[in-house]
């Protein structure tokens, strides 16, 4: 393990197993997967409902109603996780060194898209519950 200062922060760096790190990685991705589904079911049930009570006879414009679902239409970001665990995969090394930022990435699961995930209404209902 390593101290660095860096713009007044003290930047910690840690080496890590290579398949300690994928196997969290995975459980991260498998948890996000699991409450995308939930979200984008919940806005899939709200889209139905509203493409049902759209009078297609009266429509002069793009629905309202629709604008507002696809502002709020949950996102995936499994990418995210495949991206960076063919990554590690793909070490040559069994030991990964993170950076305090990566640490918070890969293995506390605290991405910056993260406050994307906690703004939306249907992820919002999905992590309430838990």
């Amino acid at each position: 393990m390593a101290f660095r200062k860096e713009y007044g922060r003290i930047k910690v760096e840690v080496t890590v197993k290579k398949a300690d790190l994928i196997e969290r990685l995975k459980k991260n991705r498998e948890k996000h997967q699991r409450e995308f589904q939930e979200a984008i079911t919940l806005w899939q049930q709200d889209l139905a409902k509203a493409i049902k009570n759209i009078d297609v006879a009266t429509q002069t414009n793009f629905p309202k109603e629709l604008e507002e679902l696809d502002e709020h239409c949950p996102e995936s970001y499994l990418e995210a996780y495949d991206d960076i665990i063919e990554m590690f995969s793909m070490a040559v090394k069994e030991e990964i060194l993170l950076d305090s930022e990566a640490f918070r990435n890969f293995c506390r699961d605290e991405w910056d898209w993260k406050s994307d995930v906690a703004d939306n209404k249907y992820y919002h209902k999905v992590l309430k519950k838990k």
